[in-house]
């Protein structure tokens, strides 16, 4: 699928009423863009069906009347429909854009939840559900891209209801789709009735749920392979593993209600999703609340990602973007300045200090001295002509200067942005990193990374010429010199 074009076509389509902006996901022959409503002043997430690569030209009208179908549902863990649309090639569904991470993007993060959190989203995942079966809604494809969580309100939200529908009456009429788990199901979470192409009910939606609940657990899905095929196979065939063997804080009631759901005959199954809620709450009291607590990281990552893809979208994005940079400044503001920051030429005082700690060898001029103020994170870094030298709570280490090669930084989410910070070695041939800091705020990263490359740019001294022997070091409690022979 070609994004670009299928950007430009939806703008095309949708005039000056909405201002296209980033994309938000794709999949088969579809593909979601984050869009600014001129009227309204809003964003929507709009999903786009690219009609050339559809299967069959039926999909287009299928798709047509399920969305037309989901838009009547009006539920708080339902993502809304607003409007339905098609302009020529292009057939596009406007929906409630939800800021806030999915959570397949949660789980990537953090690969297990917390048995609170976990609850809570299945439960409200099971009334979004028992409200839709009420209304003839069955979803078909419950996977965690499809549960997002609002991340001002902690609220869960259920997306992509009834486009599996639509994609399963075109098979019925004219084969098989070509696009695999895009919209007929995901091979993980797909029920056994699923898998074996027969007819579904709500109960399907339910075994999807608990696979999902599984994962949240336990930090992976049940069932997994090197194909579809064998993944489908054990769906049908295999038995989970028993949820209590991988996570023992989970209470035996909320494995007994796992279990349940997981079950391959759907008679022996909870029968409706309003008795897998209430199932949920009787197991676990906190799943009767709706706040999930989405880690602070990820929102703030979400939010800086929002404002810097988000610029070219229109006056609210960069409204966003200068929000975000007035947050990191001020990060960089009222961070504690390092305890120590200087660059060649040091002072005599200074170097004499830096030699009295062994961070500084006789005959060696220090290019670079730093330390941050932090207790969790306050080695010296040294780099000298010769010498770079790491003096922290696990002793010193020293590397000959022309063995470090440069100096690599990963940003981390920790409360706040912190960076990793790694000297790159060579050591026989191979390459290899040290971390000098793990956790370094931005305020000294940024008057690091100032200096750092400078430092370690300028060529290495030449060694000392050697005389033949060895010199031996001065003997402790003696005033005399290590003789040379």
């Amino acid at each position: 699928m070609d994004i670009a074009v299928l950007q430009q076509r939806l703008q095309s389509a949708l005039g000056e009423e909405f201002t296209v902006g980033p994309l938000l996901g794709e999949g088969g022959f579809a593909a979601v863009f984050r869009c600014r409503e001129a009227s309204l002043g809003r964003d929507v997430a709009i999903k786009v069906l690219d009609l050339d690569r559809a299967p069959v030209p039926s999909l287009a009208e299928r798709f047509v009347r399920e969305a037309q179908l989901v838009a009547q549902l009006e539920h708080p863990s339902i993502v809304p429909i607003y409007k339905v649309g098609r302009r020529e090639d292009v057939l596009y569904i406007v929906m409630r854009c939800i800021d806030g991470p999915s959570l397949r993007q949660l789980l990537a993060q953090h690969t297990r939840l917390s048995v609170g959190d976990a609850g809570r989203i299945a439960r409200q995942v099971a009334d979004a559900l028992a409200y839709a079966h009420g209304e003839g809604v069955v979803h078909r494809d419950i996977k965690p891209d499809n549960i997002l969580i609002d991340h001002k309100t902690g609220v869960v939200l259920v997306t992509d209801f009834g486009i599996a529908k639509a994609a399963q009456a075109v098979e019925a009429a004219s084969g098989p789709l070509t696009t695999e788990g895009m919209v007929i199901g995901t091979p993980q979470y797909m029920s056994p009735e699923q898998a074996a192409g027969d007819p579904v009910d709500a109960r399907s939606d339910i075994y999807s749920l608990g696979i999902v609940l599984y994962q949240m657990i336990v930090g992976e899905p049940p069932f997994d392979g090197d194909s579809s095929a064998s993944i489908l196979a054990k769906q049908l065939t295999v038995p989970p593993p028993p949820l209590r063997r991988s996570r023992g804080d989970v209470p035996p009631e909320l494995a007994d209600v796992v279990g349940r759901m997981l079950e391959k005959d759907p008679a022996r199954r909870f029968q409706s999703a309003a008795d897998v809620s209430r199932a949920l709450v009787g197991a676990l009291p906190t799943a009767a609340q709706n706040r999930v607590k989405v880690p602070l990281r990820r929102r703030l990552r979400a939010f800086a990602m929002k404002a810097l893809v988000g610029v070219s979208v229109g006056g609210c994005l960069l409204a966003v973007a200068f929000a975000a940079g007035v947050v990191v400044m001020a990060w960089a503001v009222s961070g504690r300045p390092p305890r120590l920051v200087a660059t060649a030429p040091l002072s005599e005082p200074l170097t004499q200090a830096l030699r009295r700690r062994g961070a500084l060898t006789r005959g060696d001029t220090a290019l670079l001295a730093f330390q941050p103020d932090q207790a969790s994170d306050s080695a010296l870094l040294v780099i000298g002509r010769r010498q770079v030298v790491v003096l922290g709570g696990s002793g010193v280490r020293r590397y000959a200067r022309d063995s470090v090669v440069g100096y690599d930084n990963n940003l981390l989410w920790r409360d706040g942005p912190h960076f990793v910070v790694m000297l790159r070695l060579k050591s026989r041939g191979a390459a290899r990193r040290d971390t000098v800091y793990r956790a370094l705020p931005v305020r000294p990263f940024w008057e690091l990374s100032k200096r750092i490359d400078r430092a370690l740019a300028a060529p290495p001294s030449a060694p000392a010429p050697r005389t033949g022997g060895r010199v031996h070091p001065r003997p402790r409690g003696t005033g005399r010199r290590g003789r040379t022979r």
